[in-house]
């Protein structure tokens, strides 16, 4: 009962914090619902290989509602690094049609042990490409920290983060990223697979653009 206590304790206070300091009203800031669905392949000990289908239900200048297919590939270069390249298609419904992107997107992950607990430092890029329909060919740089609880007798540790994404590149100026998410996940084993879910706030820096509740469920098999 205290490490769910705790749980909703650390929901409230990022969503809290983030809203108190942000200086965005509430009629800027708009929800969205991410969900997403994994098979796991595992070809060699340190190498596992993920594909997944993602629906976004995103609203506001981001886009419309996505259909996603991603295919990432992680290798363990040891037990505190791990080097991540993925891959996505884009398939995106607007009024008159659909629109498509592409994605490829390569990071390195390193974690440090502090006791029981863990700290990592994710660094990443990625580049999108538009196939059909409006947008911005596009280069990100993306840095994101993360700290995760172990709590006594649950199974439920969460993970609390931050990431910034930024433009270093893109077609349009106009459409350069700023973002910064700050949000809280978790997950446990649920029917022979790995049930997730999370929240995270994105602020974005540039003056027109909307910020988001973005809440996110998912299941790997």
């Amino acid at each position: 009962m205290k490490s769910r206590f705790l749980v909703v304790v650390l929901f409230g206070f990022c969503g809290s914090f983030l809203l108190a300091q942000s200086g965005d009203t509430v009629s800027t800031i708009r929800p969205r619902l991410w969900t997403k669905v994994t098979y796991r392949f595992k070809p060699a000990k340190k190498l596992n290989i993920d594909l997944s289908a993602l629906y976004r239900d995103v609203r506001g200048e981001e886009g419309k509602n996505s259909l996603i297919s991603e295919l990432q590939f992680n290798l363990e270069q040891s037990k505190t690094l791990t080097i991540a390249t993925e891959f996505r298609h884009y398939s995106i419904f607007v009024v008159d049609g659909l629109d498509q992107r592409w994605r490829a997107r390569v990071s390195a992950t390193k974690s440090f042990d502090i006791g029981k607990d863990d700290f990592s430092i994710r660094l990443g890029a990625q580049h999108r490409e538009i196939i059909s329909g409006g947008g911005s060919a596009r280069a990100d740089a993306r840095f994101r920290g993360s700290y995760t609880k172990s709590i006594k007798n649950w199974k439920w540790d969460p993970t609390i983060y931050s990431e910034y994404i930024g433009s270093f590149y893109s077609e349009k100026p106009d459409k350069q990223s700023s973002r910064l998410r700050l949000g809280i996940e978790t997950d446990n084993k649920v029917i022979g697979g790995k049930l997730s879910v999370g929240y995270f706030y994105q602020h974005d820096f540039r003056e027109s653009a909307a910020h988001y509740n973005t809440l996110s469920i998912g299941y790997r098999f």
